[in-house]
């Protein structure tokens, strides 16, 4: 079959190919899946450090409604005020465990899609592979952890500091401002570490960057539009009663994973129009 001559729309028809042809919607309801999965180990583990330290969780829930459903927020909230209100430290260690295993099984299943995006093989080397997931677990887990800081303790030790350390006041406000814009580049280096750490060998940084800020970007525009329609236009509430909630996660999980995914492919296809502008075979 003949490709289109224009660049712009050889590149979409290369990417609804690829959706196509390497099952991205299979791969995203697997990761989805799994995400399902790890969330509420993870919120177990949240809800019971909260409970510990003492934490603000109308601070978290505050900075979650501004890109998630109201549905979504409304599953996180019931969990983390349940389960943070008799903390206990056997609860943070179940929690911690699975906040692991969940993880490492979703890294897992997006890393291979990630190495079919490239035209990748099996991983080389089971020991290192499972390193390498443990790994990124690690920078997943950070990644979340610092995303919270920024949106709810940070607000707090701040204030704090200015009251009690003489902090300027501006310092306080450019934090306050800034911080939804350092929340994002965390994402960033978090998904292009992913990608990255995906290869066999390290890739050029021009083969990793663009699907990583389209994903990144494609994910808060898509996360905002859907929490729109879900607040305004479907009222799953009223539809499906109680569960209505969980159909809006499952949807926008998967629509997360597909984001995630469809970011690797579209690193494989600028590589592809490369290669043919080049004349390669």
């Amino acid at each position: 079959m003949v490709l289109p001559k224009n660049r712009l729309l050889r590149g979409i028809y290369l990417m609804i190919q690829r959706y196509l042809r390497h099952n991205v919607g299979i791969q995203s309801a697997a990761l989805a899946f799994y995400l399902l999965f790890m969330i509420f180990p993870f919120l177990i583990f949240i809800s019971a450090l909260l409970g510990l330290l003492q934490l603000d969780v109308a601070a978290i829930l505050d900075a979650l409604e501004d890109f998630m459903p109201t549905e979504v927020v409304s599953i996180v909230g019931m969990y983390l005020n349940y389960v943070g209100a008799d903390p206990s430290p056997q609860l943070l260690l179940f929690g911690l465990f699975f906040s692991f295993y969940f993880p490492m099984r979703a890294t897992n299943t997006l890393t291979r899609a990630v190495r079919t995006a490239y035209h990748l093989g099996p991983p080389r080397g089971a020991v290192r592979h499972v390193l390498k997931s443990l790994l990124y677990t690690v920078v997943l887990i950070v990644t979340i952890a610092v995303t919270l800081t920024l949106m709810t303790v940070g607000d707090r030790l701040l204030l704090y500091a200015v009251d009690n350390f003489h902090l300027p006041a501006f310092l306080a406000e450019l934090w306050a401002r800034l911080r939804f814009p350092v929340s994002a580049v965390a994402g960033y280096f978090a998904l292009f570490f992913l990608y990255a750490l995906a290869q066999d060998s390290r890739q050029p940084w021009r083969n990793i960057w663009p699907g990583t800020l389209a994903a990144l970007a494609a994910w808060l525009a898509l996360s905002w539009l859907y929490a729109y329609y879900v607040d305004n236009i479907a009222h799953y509430s009223l539809l499906y009663g109680s569960i209505g909630a969980v159909i809006v996660l499952l949807i926008w999980l998967y629509m997360s994973a597909t984001v995630l995914i469809m970011g690797a492919e579209l690193n494989g296809t600028i590589m592809s129009l490369r290669k043919d502008g080049r004349g390669d075979v």
